[in-house]
């Protein structure tokens, strides 16, 4: 019972909540502490444990998340800072990372469900993690920079140390990885994933992934820039742009906390979202 009221008082607040994306000139920056930040409005959107299907997230320390967006026309950029006591950005046994996603209908409509959509109502979802970025700036982080000390088997389509990806770009390293598609997930160039679903339990990753970002932590706080274009060529996109209104939602996960997959808080309601032409 205690639950469900939370929610309904969530669904109270996230009604009256309205994200202006703030028309700026240039390009947009992936710094969230850069100086053009402060010309947009923040709002900030209460969260609550995803309670909808199991596995299910009851109590979390992370209880809100501050939202900011720009866009140039051309682009749109969120700012998402939330308090997170603990910097995960390590993905590993029993150990999970530090996470946040937004998501955007389609078709602008509150009708769409908030669970990841739904049949013929498609969501895209932008998934920002601190493992890829940690990847990313810092080298990938495979059990022999983990764990300095491990043991391996022979890997006959490389040689040691056995670097990735670098050796693991050849027919036949593919093959034991698991082909391609798993090896083009772990090597794009942005820890941003574009995701589409209709429904939980349907998410896809998309193709094109060209969605960027860029997370710092700092005093016991994230501060994620996550960054599309409207019109992607040769990919499906959201009815939204310059002058346009649509809706947006947020999840975090919390990776001290156990989150992973369905394992999160989210905002069971749409924000409106006004682009400014």
């Amino acid at each position: 019972m205690r639950v469900l009221l939370g929610i309904l008082l969530l669904l109270s607040v996230s009604f009256s909540l309205e994200l202006v994306s703030k028309r700026v000139k240039g390009e947009i920056p992936l710094d969230p502490f850069a100086e053009v930040w402060k010309r947009a409005k923040a709002v900030t959107v209460p969260l609550a444990g995803q309670t909808v299907t199991k596995p299910m997230v009851v109590e979390s320390p992370v209880k809100e998340i501050t939202v900011k967006s720009l866009n140039n026309g051309r682009e749109i950029a969120f700012l998402l800072i939330w308090r997170d006591k603990t910097e995960d950005r390590f993905h590993l046994i029993n150990q999970f990372s530090d996470a946040v996603a937004v998501q955007i209908p389609y078709i602008p409509s509150t009708e769409v469900p908030i669970t990841m959509g739904d049949k013929g109502k498609r969501v895209l979802i932008l998934h920002w993690t601190a493992f890829r970025q940690e990847n990313l700036e810092n080298g990938y982080s495979d059990v022999a920079k983990i764990h300095p000390n491990y043991a391996y088997d022979w890997y006959p389509h490389a040689k040691p140390p056995y670097r990735y990806p670098e050796d693991w770009a050849n027919q036949y390293a593919l093959a034991y990885i698991g082909g391609e598609k798993v090896f083009r997930k772990n090597t794009f160039k942005t820890p941003v994933r574009e995701v589409v679903a209709e429904g939980f339990g349907s998410s896809t990753w998309k193709d094109v992934q060209t969605a960027e970002g860029k997370g710092v932590y700092k005093d016991g706080r994230w501060y994620v820039v996550i960054k599309r274009r409207f019109v992607v060529e040769n990919s499906s996109n959201p009815d939204w742009g310059p002058g346009k209104t649509t809706y947006v939602t947020f999840a975090v996960w919390d990776g001290s906390s156990g989150h992973r997959g369905a394992r999160k808080v989210l905002s069971y309601q749409w924000v409106k979202l006004k682009i400014e032409r």
